[in-house]
C-alpha cells in the first residue's frame, strides 16, 4: 500500500490524471495557486474518467476549504510497506475478475453501510484500474492499492485499487478506506493501525453478511514482516485478543485515545 495525503488542482497540459499523479507522488511537495471544487458530482463516484481531472460532489464537502496558495507535502512512499489482501484470503477463494469498481458498486456500498451505519461518503473516489494505468502511479510491483487522503483539507480523497480477482479488489478497498475516511495520524504505524482496525471491521461484516459471495473466504493471518505492517497488526490483534471489536480499536486511533507507542513500547 502506498499511502499520500495531497491535493492539486489542475493537470498539466496533455498528461492524463494518473500522469498527473505520478508525476505529484514523485516530488517532494506541490504548490497550488488556487483550489476549486465543483458542486455536483452526479453520481460519478465509481465511474472514473483517467483522462478527466475534474471532481465533482454530489453534496457539499462538510469543511471548508480557503487559500491562496498551497503547498501540499506528500509522504515518502516506500514499496516494501503495502497491504496484502491474500493475507487474509482462503486459497482458491478469490472470486471473479473484477475490472471496474462499478461492477462490485452495490457490495462496497453494503459493506460500507453495514460497518459506518451511514451511505457512502460522497467526498470518496474509488478507481478500479488497469495495470498499465495503475502502474503509473504505483510503479512497485507489489502494490495492489494506493490512497489519497485529502480530508484534512475538506476535500475528495480518492483510492486506486489495481484491478484483480473480487476478493482482492474488496479487501484492499477497505483498507485503503481506513486511511481516507479521517485525517492521517502523525505516526505512520498508528496510520497504519487505522487502517487496519477499519480493515477488520469491513472483514466482519463481509464475513457476517456474506457480501460478495465472500463469507467464506477471509481468514486472519500475520502479514509479512517489514517495520510497519506487522507492528501495525500485531497492535491491532492484540486490542482484539484483549476483548476490544475493530470499531473500538478503530475509534480510539482516529481520537487520539490509544496508539502504538504507548501500548506496546
Amino acid at each position: 500500500m502506498y499511502h499520500a495525503s495531497v491535493s492539486y488542482n489542475t493537470a498539466p497540459v496533455g498528461g492524463s490524471r494518473l500522469e498527473y499523479i505520478a508525476h505529484s507522488v514523485n516530488a517532494p511537495s506541490y504548490n497550488a495557486s488556487s483550489t476549486t471544487i465543483t458542486p455536483s458530482y452526479a453520481h460519478s463516484l465509481f465511474r472514473p474518467s483517467i483522462s478527466s481531472f475534474t471532481y465533482r460532489n454530489e453534496e457539499p464537502v462538510s469543511h471548508a476549504y480557503r487559500a491562496d496558495t498551497v503547498t501540499y507535502h506528500l509522504f515518502n512512499t516506500k514499496p516494501e510497506y503495502h497491504f496484502q489482501p491474500d493475507n487474509f484470503l482462503k486459497p482458491g477463494k478469490h472470486g471473479i475478475f473484477v475490472g471496474k469498481a462499478e461492477e462490485i458498486r452495490e457490495h462496497i456500498e453494503d459493506a460500507f453501510f453495514k460497518v459506518m451505519n451511514k451511505p457512502f461518503p460522497s467526498d470518496v473516489k474509488i478507481t478500479v484500474c488497469e495495470e498499465k494505468e495503475f502502474r503509473k502511479i504505483a510503479p512497485s510491483s507489489g502494490v495492489v492499492g494506493l490512497s489519497i487522503n485529502r480530508s484534512q483539507h475538506g476535500l475528495l480523497s480518492e483510492i486506486f485499487v489495481l484491478n484483480d480477482y473480487l476478493g482482492r479488489v474488496m479487501l484492499t478497498i477497505g483498507h485503503e478506506l481506513g486511511h481516507v475516511l479521517t485525517s492521517p495520524l502523525e505516526n505512520q504505524q498508528d496510520e497504519e493501525a487505522k487502517a487496519y482496525a477499519f480493515s477488520f471491521a469491513w472483514m466482519d461484516v463481509i464475513k457476517e453478511h456474506d457480501i460478495a459471495g465472500l463469507g467464506d473466504a477471509l481468514v486472519s493471518e500475520n502479514p509479512a514482516h517489514n517495520g510497519l505492517h506487522d507492528v501495525a497488526y500485531s497492535f491491532v490483534s492484540r486490542l482484539l485478543k484483549s476483548g476490544k471489536d475493530a470499531w473500538e480499536v478503530y475509534l480510539e486511533l482516529i481520537h487520539g485515545d490509544n496508539n502504538i507507542k504507548h501500548t506496546l513500547f
